[in-house]
């Protein structure tokens, strides 16, 4: 494996995002574009990358503004800065831009889980052209908070009184409300990240996470933002019809409502002509690619996947 570690400027005029391309040893025969969640880090998937690297993939990476190594460089942790939702978007194609450099002419598959699998969808309307593939893993749809609970009136009025920068005030809990339901009487607060204790364990004290802590108003805004975007029913057809996609997600995870909002949005994809797989984990929560139960199948289905789409 050949490591590239690249720095570069973000959107948000604050940042300098930290990324990492691998390339394998071998001739490659695609790039991969990894996404990371809301609260944590790309190294988060060294597994998935090594599974990647052995199959003949580049895979890229970096930590998003606010998040990982990124944020430990800035000291801001879960803000994106006055330019919200360009602020990801831009600074993924900057990363796309840089593994093209590298390795030019390969097919390109974007993969993004949880929040990432937001930003996926916001970087598949906005650069189309780039895509091979679409992977959605964790996908974010059907979230009773953002839907139903947040007070967008109230979020709104709060950012009014400054620049948004200022700490959230509640805000967030509001947009992951009721996401421990189903995790019984003594579940702590991230007990939804998986059904695998020693997965939530190892997400709580991981120094380059930081779930939990307080976004910026102007950063649940936009997460909300975002989400609005990606869910809206006219999305599919903001994607060319030749490009698949590949949904991942637990059937007890609340951020795909329990299964029922991957299926929505594989429905829609269907409706609007594109090649769609879903894969439905049974009795899994969130991070389907790091519970041990699911791990090696979910790599499996990825693997066949990206096989199939670059071959």
């Amino acid at each position: 494996m050949a490591l590239n570690e690249v720095t570069f400027p973000s959107h948000d005029g604050r940042d300098q995002i930290h990324g990492w391309i691998y390339s394998p040893v071998r001739p490659a025969r695609g790039i991969v574009q990894i996404a990371h969640g809301l609260g944590e880090h790309s190294r988060r998937y060294l597994h998935m990358i090594t599974t990647l690297l052995d199959a003949g993939f580049v895979v890229a990476a970096d930590d998003h503004a606010g998040h990982g190594a990124t944020a430990m460089a800035s000291g801001v942790w879960q803000d994106t800065g006055p330019h919200g939702v360009d602020t990801v978007l831009i600074d993924e194609r900057t990363l796309h831009d840089l593994a093209v450099e590298l390795h030019p002419d390969l097919p390109f598959v974007f993969f993004g889980h949880s929040w990432g699998s937001m930003i996926a969808r916001g970087y598949a309307s906005r650069y189309p052209d780039d895509l091979s593939a679409l992977v959605l893993c964790g996908i974010a749809a059907g979230m009773h908070g953002i839907e139903e609970t947040l007070d967008r009136d109230a979020l709104a009025a709060a950012i009014a009184e400054g620049d948004g920068s200022g700490p959230d005030t509640g805000f967030q809990d509001q947009m992951f409300d009721g996401f421990t339901s189903r995790c019984g009487p003594d579940a702590g607060p991230t007990a939804w990240v998986a059904a695998d204790p020693q997965v939530v364990a190892d997400h709580g004290i991981d120094p380059l996470n930081n779930f939990g802590a307080p976004m910026s108003l102007r950063f649940v805004r936009d997460f909300a933002r975002l989400y609005d975007e990606v869910n809206d029913a006219a999305w599919p057809g903001t994607v060319p019809a030749t490009v698949p996609v590949l949904i991942l997600a637990g059937e007890q995870d609340p951020v795909a409502n329990y299964g029922e909002g991957a299926l929505t949005v594989a429905n829609q994809l269907w409706d609007t002509g594109h090649e769609v797989e879903t894969r439905i984990y049974t009795g899994v929560r969130h991070e389907v690619h790091n519970e041990p139960a699911t791990r090696a199948q979910v790599e499996a289905d990825l693997l066949a996947f990206v096989e199939r789409v670059t071959g």
